[in-house]
């Protein structure tokens, strides 16, 4: 009698999955959605024997790549029976900007596209934390709720994504949240985060949706650049603090202004830079002098004005945190007090916001009340 089977019928994990997966699901993010499924007895079930073995892993391979319940409550089934979607045109800007990315953007829709969102997010927000910045449940249910997340594959790769909460705007019209965008290291400068957003409104209007929103870092000059100059978002309101009170190993004791910014989607997309038909040289309010914030009260009284923030406000925060703290006082002031007062704000090349008066701004406005140049230290 032949003695039972106690080692393992095959190599590591990934090697005895390879054999039943599918060519079409990438092995990269399928290892973390088996050991989440495995049982308690975990690696046993490649013990026994060899037939029972391929047979349990088949069974979460399947589990790992089920779809996962996701119902829509912007769409109208009654519509949706009667007036199909109409076919996607040809100069479709979803479609032109995932090309000009080299990316394919897909809606999440089994746990491991859940997987690899979770494994973007990580590595992009939570670099090294030892957790999630999402768990996968938190994006299960998201997707109960009828989120859109997106990913960007790169190939089999995911390279990036996004996530966003449908919901209705107080005066009752549908609405997209976004939340956290993320693109890895690797991909960035080709366009990536341009597709995913495109591929955002795309889901919107085939919903009906007109208007996306979303907040960010008011000192990231990256996503002001994408946001306000490449999208052509509106800026709503400057949010204080809006992250509340920051942990304890922050880089920075102050918790991060943010800009609501809102992009409405009747039009196309065309982009805003903050002073199209303004003719007069803007006064900086906001200049760097020797690396700190230097602010001119004058700006008050103009009828245009810069706003520079760091290039990079992430290294700031991290090597210089009273630097990164002086310039969140000087760039917040300004912003806080122009938008209070109905001015335009955009995003000028030469990196930093563009404040346009509005029409009805005085010849001589109100000392502004933040302190005047340089603001170091603070």
């Amino acid at each position: 009698m032949s003695e039972p089977v106690t080692e393992p019928v095959a190599g590591p994990l990934a090697e005895v999955v390879a054999d039943v997966l599918s060519a079409d699901v990438p092995e990269a993010v399928l290892g973390e959605v088996i050991a989440e499924l495995l049982p308690a007895e975990g690696p046993q079930v490649l013990t026994a024997d060899p037939a029972e073995a391929v047979y349990a892993i088949t069974e979460l391979v399947e589990a790992a790549t089920r779809q996962v319940f996701a119902p829509d409550p912007l769409a109208d089934p009654a519509t949706a029976l009667t007036n199909p979607p109409p076919a996607t045109e040809p100069a479709d800007p979803a479609a032109a900007a995932a090309a000009r990315a080299r990316v394919d953007i897909r809606p999440v829709d089994t746990h491991v596209d859940v997987a690899a969102a979770v494994s973007v997010l990580d590595a992009v927000f939570a670099p090294g934390a030892g957790h999630h910045f999402y768990p996968p449940s938190l994006l299960r249910n998201l997707l109960a709720a009828g989120a859109p997340v997106l990913l960007a594959w790169d190939g089999d790769a995911p390279v990036g994504a996004v996530l966003a909460l449908p919901g209705w705007t107080a005066d009752g019209r549908p609405l997209v949240q976004s939340g956290p965008m993320a693109v890895l290291p690797t991909a960035r400068g080709r366009g990536v985060s341009v597709a995913l957003k495109f591929a955002q409104r795309a889901w919107a209007l085939e919903r009906g949706v007109t208007e996306i929103r979303w907040t960010f870092d008011a000192m990231a000059a990256v996503n002001a650049n994408l946001n306000l100059r490449r999208l052509g978002a509106t800026v709503e309101a400057f949010l204080p603090g809006y992250e509340g009170l920051r942990d304890a190993d922050s880089p920075t004791p102050l918790p991060y202004d943010r800009l609501l910014v809102a992009w409405r989607l009747a039009e196309e997309p065309t982009g805003y830079d903050g002073h199209a038909g303004i003719q007069a040289e803007p006064l900086w309010a906001v200049a760097a002098d020797d690396g700190l914030p230097v602010l001119d009260p004058a700006w008050a009284a103009a009828r245009a004005a810069l706003v520079a923030v760091p290039a990079d406000i992430a290294a700031l925060r991290r090597d210089d945190p009273a630097a990164a703290s002086a310039w969140q006082h000087a760039v917040g002031g300004v912003l806080q007090e122009a938008l209070a007062a109905g001015w335009r704000a955009g995003w000028d090349p030469r990196g930093g916001y563009r404040l346009t008066a509005p029409t009805h701004w005085p010849t001589h406005s109100p000392t502004p009340a933040r302190p005047s140049a340089p603001v170091a230290g603070v």
